[in-house]
């Protein structure tokens, strides 16, 4: 090289002056063209790939008439009760709710052969004490079932 071409240049470099002008330069704006050309190849991918199928839908539950119990229950005992109702209709309706949210021992209790203070109720569970009655009804709250509560429940002489 001529010295009046290696005038900015000293001993210690070991790339000529002309190397020091390449385009683009490392830094900030290069990784926003590399991140705008990820965004826009993503976005390409994602509009030329096919779709996945829908999600699947639960079909809808099979209404049936709620047949009456047929076990025979105790004389006594302490269950959670999950709803009251003088009308028959409105017992099954919330009887179909409460199975419909994951408790499948509810059934019907009827003022004909209980103390109930109502014509009908909903209940769940069989239990020997008040503390048992009270964990269910805990259980059940877990579930999102409310309201509720607990009963001691006598049938009738």
């Amino acid at each position: 090289m001529p010295a009046a071409d290696l005038r900015g240049v000293s001993s210690r470099d070991s790339v000529p002056a002309m190397y020091d002008t390449r385009w683009p330069r490392p830094g900030p704006a290069m990784a926003a063209v590399a991140a705008v050309l990820g965004l826009v190849a993503g976005v390409v991918l994602g509009l030329s790939s096919p779709g996945s199928a829908p999600p699947a839908r639960a079909a809808a539950p099979v209404e049936t008439t709620v047949a009456p119990t047929t076990t025979t229950l105790p004389d006594e005992f302490h269950t959670v009760i999950l709803g009251s109702y003088d009308k028959r209709d409105n017992a099954v309706a919330r009887l179909r709710k409460v199975r419909q949210q994951g408790v499948k021992d509810a059934a019907l209790l009827d003022q004909q052969e209980y103390h109930l203070g109502t014509r009908w109720a909903v209940y769940s569970g069989l239990f020997r004490t008040e503390e048992q009655a009270e964990a269910h009804r805990q259980e059940l709250l877990g579930l999102g079932v409310t309201p509720s509560y607990r009963k001691h429940v006598t049938r009738n002489d």
